[in-house]
């Protein structure tokens, strides 16, 4: 698997507080749904250059009934096991109608369901000429879902999980010409998940 830099990931999303009063993590607009604030000046440039193809992939997910995570459509970056930086799209959505209660499943189960329900059919809204261009390497997407105790609250508060696929273009490709199944690219690229309130981590993929 290739090395994931996180600085630029989703390290806010690991916990907050479990009460109804808690933030609910999904953007509730454009401005918060495109990240700001890159640290890397070549992503913050990115950013700037395609501010039109982000703000279309917004409108079009939107017009689908789906939610982003907030900040949680921009770019980020990936250094592969030979040292060289790679840039992917990053699209992580937010869907509004999961909710987990902690005291009945587990994150393992509960990935298997996102992946299941929510991951293939939203990837495909997305098409070749979202990534086509030259300084695009490929393809990172993920989706967040909210963990709750629904002895306090199933509202709001709990704590956040995500899953984040670093898929190549050419896998992407793949994908949507029906040469490669979803399960099996995912199976060999580089995955990043955080579960059960763990520290993302790197992932081997499969679907059950």
């Amino acid at each position: 698997m290739r090395k994931i830099l996180v600085s630029c990931l989703f390290l806010l999303l690991i916990g907050f507080v479990a009460a109804c009063t808690g933030p609910v993590q999904i953007a509730k607009n454009e401005t918060e749904g495109l990240k700001a604030g890159y640290q890397d000046p070549h992503l913050a440039a990115l950013s700037q250059k395609y501010v039109g193809l982000l703000k279309s992939i917004y409108a079009r997910y939107r017009l689908n009934k789906m939610s982003f995570t907030k900040e949680g459509l921009g770019f980020t970056s990936l250094t592969d096991t030979s040292g060289k930086k790679l840039y992917y799209l990053m699209v992580q959505i937010r869907p509004e109608d999961i909710n987990f209660d902690q005291n009945t499943t587990i994150g393992e189960k509960r990935l298997q369901l996102i992946l299941q329900r929510y991951f293939e059919p939203n990837l495909r809204v997305l098409n070749k000429e979202d990534v086509a261009h030259d300084d695009i390497n490929g393809l990172a997407f993920g989706v967040s879902w909210p963990v709750r105790d629904f002895t306090q609250c199933n509202t709001a508060g709990g704590f956040v999980e995500y899953v984040l696929a670093y898929i190549s273009k050419s896998d992407f490709y793949s994908i949507l010409d029906g040469s490669e199944t979803v399960s099996s690219v995912l199976g060999n690229s580089e995955v990043i998940a955080s579960l059960d309130l763990a520290p993302p981590k790197s992932i081997k993929l499969k679907y059950q």
